[in-house]
């Protein structure tokens, strides 16, 4: 496929694509970590949704799948504290890019995978497709996305408890949620026309690899278009 030592790398995944995998989730993510080696990022999605009320990140779980959970579990990960978009991170540089996360809106700019991209982080597409590519929201944001406050804003919050592992129990206000716009449905179609998507198959799914920040371009672009037009 082409992940390398040292990579930075987001993983969405679909174990199930993947046909029989003598020991599970854990071989899955055993086999990643073991191809980044020592001084790679191992990112995964373990968000909880926009219907989260209550987000502990040590106990809420991932609805991202049975790999994500896996990553989740392993001691030496850190979850970043966002209460509905946390990601979870294995590496050295784990700590550096979940720190701001709280701060940032869900998937938006200087989030954890938006600062992954800004160190030449790659995304893998593990048997699943551009449908969960969720670094297409941050070039969402980046594009000036309205819809980012449509649902959530100043005016009206969401409510969020968050246990915090320091402060323990806090109210958090989120005023900003991504909508879905139509990059989503273009975006494969614009990065092959480009010729930034690596293809591979693991087991008997089909694998894409492709920067992140071509990720994030190649929506900016599509949105100043399709905006202009409307």
């Amino acid at each position: 496929m082409g992940v390398r030592g040292g990579d930075h790398l987001m993983v969405h995944s679909s174990l199930k694509s993947l046909g029989h995998v003598a020991g599970g989730a854990q071989s899955v993510v055993e086999a990643l970590l073991k191809s980044l080696d020592k001084n790679g990022t191992l990112m995964v999605p373990t968000f909880t949704h926009s219907d989260t009320d209550y987000f502990d990140p040590f106990e809420s779980p991932s609805r991202n799948g049975v790999i994500t959970e896996a990553v989740r579990h392993r001691p030496e990960s850190v979850r970043s504290l966002h209460p509905t978009h946390a990601v979870t991170v294995i590496g050295p540089n784990a700590e550096d890019l979940v720190v701001n996360d709280l701060n940032c809106g869900p998937l938006g700019k200087g989030c954890a995978l938006d600062l992954l991209s800004q160190r030449e982080g790659r995304i893998l597409l593990l048997g699943v497709n551009h449908e969960v590519n969720s670094i297409v929201h941050i070039g969402e944001d980046y594009a000036g996305d309205p819809d980012r406050h449509k649902y959530w804003n100043p005016q009206n919050p969401k409510r969020v408890i968050l246990n915090h592992p320091e402060r323990g129990e806090e109210e958090i206000f989120l005023t900003s949620m991504m909508g879905r716009t139509i990059a989503f449905d273009s975006i494969e179609n614009e990065l092959r026309k480009r010729g930034q998507i690596i293809d591979g198959r693991l087991g008997e799914a089909d694998c894409q690899l492709m920067k992140g920040s071509d990720v994030i371009i190649a929506t900016q672009e599509i949105l100043e278009v399709y905006w202009n037009d409307f």
